[in-house]
């Protein structure tokens, strides 16, 4: 679960697809979380929060602050 986003960061759908497009994947971890960087250097995680239904259920893409391991230094 990503907990440093606002609601104005969260895409999904057709504009998640295209926001990939645009990003350079740097990391995942093993609770399906892919991590990426826009051009900018903005810091953004795709996830799936209902990962319990079928399929995994359907991504979100959310900007955030941080990336949820990077505290301890990993990613």
């Amino acid at each position: 679960m990503i907990y440093n986003a606002s609601s104005a960061h969260i895409l999904s759908g057709i504009i998640l697809d295209e926001k990939l497009k645009s990003l350079i994947k740097v990391g995942g971890d093993e609770n399906w979380n892919t991590y990426y960087l826009d051009k900018d250097g903005a810091k953004w995680v795709k996830s799936f929060p209902n990962s319990g239904y079928h399929g995994g259920g359907a991504p979100l893409l959310t900007k955030v602050e941080h990336f949820p391991n990077e505290e301890e230094g990993t990613l």
